[in-house]
């Protein structure tokens, strides 16, 4: 991932954070709970992550590039697709 403050376009978004609000899906509010527990982080922190990750795909992916992940260390090789 480019380092957010490496960038000259982040350099015109500013330093304070954002409020938004946001209804999640059961699916969603179920996944920022297991996140949580997983990794220790506030739902913030979490959330602020997650849409990291997004952009970063988003933007791979609008460049030609693709994501591939294995579910374990011998699994088959599977390329992600957010649909």
């Amino acid at each position: 991932m480019k380092n957010p403050g490496a960038s000259s376009e982040s350099a015109a978004v500013p330093a304070v954070g954002e409020r938004v609000t946001v209804n999640l899906s059961v699916k969603a509010r179920t996944s920022l709970q297991e996140i949580t527990e997983l990794t220790g982080h506030t739902k913030t922190d979490a959330i602020n992550r997650a849409l990291v990750v997004y952009a970063e795909i988003e933007r791979m992916v609008a460049d030609g590039g693709a994501v591939f992940c294995r579910e374990d260390r011998d699994g088959d090789l599977m390329q992600w697709k957010i649909l």
